[in-house]
């Protein structure tokens, strides 16, 4: 009995490593070439090393027993111990953090409602397997979520009580899912009234998509303005067209840079960093001084939540980011699987706080493969509170 619970150990931590692995190629700033080169092999490994571990178990005299089985075949024991040992510290670590995050402090309340869509769901979606596959019971790639946040910001001053902040990110711009859902989307997020729009990144998934930005970012509008970074999916385009492309639309690019912006009186500091894909991140302190010497709030849009570290380093106030959407498919209980994150899961979406630092990771609005199950996309709309409000 023992031996099984080993090996079931094993079958859960072997697929543990590798999709690990392939998390985190997802999350460095390598050429794409690696990335799906690398992705291939750690498929590879998990699809045939199994098969590979059965055969020098039970190519092996009938009457042995498994244990002899494992005792006889060396490397088949070593990486099956390592991979039961991983199985249980990955759940263990699983667990404690599930316990630190299950409700974030700076979250004061979360309402979530449904956005509705002008034509049955299926019609947004571009003919063929694309659209079966975004018809199969339980999936949510359409199913978009309004949530409507407010987060306790401690450093927030007064005047900024109250300002609201539409987070968009993943659009991923591919031809999959239809122009039309995208300018529906925006256009609910308009009726929100935001003060403040930041478009975090994975805009488009190719050149012929830059067209679309105009028209459909370009509906988006807000009283200081809308804001954005690049994406990894973002280099898939030419950087110039679709910088281009996100000027005409009346957006503003933050990424490697710090502006200063006047919210009624009140200095807001926008920064961006889309490290490790684009570089540098933003310099701080290359905003201007505040008359005073009062400390102005310091806004972050990044495109992955990796970056919550440089965050907390350079005293942001809050950061928002994208990138993970939400696992796309997360098990009951398990939660996401999949994340190209250097922390897998641990940011996957949601609200987190380190110090004074608070960090929004969105779920996303699009994705390349029309596929969400238990992890609708959503637009979040953040109302930011001062602490004691």
């Amino acid at each position: 009995m023992m031996v099984w619970i080993l090996l079931a150990l094993a079958a859960v931590g072997h697929m543990v490593v590798w999709v690990a692995l392939i998390n985190r190629i997802h999350a460095v700033g390598i050429r794409r070439i690696w990335v799906d080169l690398l992705t291939l092999v750690f498929l590879a490994a998990i699809v045939f090393v199994p098969p590979a571990i059965g055969w020098a178990l039970f190519n092996q005299p009938a009457k042995a027993t498994l244990t002899e089985r494992l005792a006889a075949s060396p490397l088949s024991r070593i990486y099956a111990w390592s991979c039961a040992v991983v199985c249980v510290a990955s759940a263990a670590h699983r667990l404690t953090h599930w316990q630190q995050n299950r409700r974030c402090e700076a979250l004061i309340s979360d309402r979530v409602s449904h956005i509705k869509l002008s034509k049955p769901i299926g019609k947004f979606i571009a003919p063929g397997r694309f659209r079966l596959l975004a018809g199969a019971p339980l999936n949510e790639v359409l199913r978009v979520r309004l949530q409507e946040k407010e987060l306790a910001i401690p450093r927030l001053a007064t005047g900024l009580d109250g300002l609201r902040i539409a987070h968009v990110s993943d659009l991923h711009f591919c031809g999959r899912i239809e122009r039309s859902f995208f300018d529906a989307v925006l256009e609910t997020t308009n009726d929100t009234c935001p003060d403040l729009v930041a478009i975090t990144g994975d805009i488009v998934d190719g050149e012929q998509w830059v067209d679309w930005i105009a028209p459909a970012i370009g509906r988006l509008r807000a009283k200081y303005g809308v804001y954005y970074v690049l994406g990894n999916h973002d280099r898939r385009a030419s950087e110039a067209r679709l910088k281009a492309a996100m000027e005409q639309a009346g957006t503003i690019h933050v990424g490697g840079r710090c502006l200063r912006v006047d919210v009624d009186g009140v200095p807001l500091d926008i920064a961006g960093n889309e490290l490790p894909w684009y570089k540098p991140a933003a310099d701080f302190e290359a905003c201007p001084s505040v008359d005073g010497g009062a400390r102005s709030l310091r806004l972050l849009l990044a495109h992955s939540p990796d970056q919550f570290g440089w965050a907390v380093q350079n005293d942001v106030d809050l950061m928002l980011a994208g990138h993970l959407h939400g696992g796309q498919i997360r098990l009951p209980l398990l939660g996401a699987i999949t994340s190209p994150s250097i922390h897998v899961v641990r940011y996957v979406g949601g609200v987190f706080r380190q110090g004074s630092t608070v960090m929004h990771v969105s779920r996303g609005v699009g994705s390349l493969t029309p596929v969400r199950f238990n992890c609708p996309p959503e637009i979040a709309v953040l109302t930011l509170r001062a602490i004691g409000s």
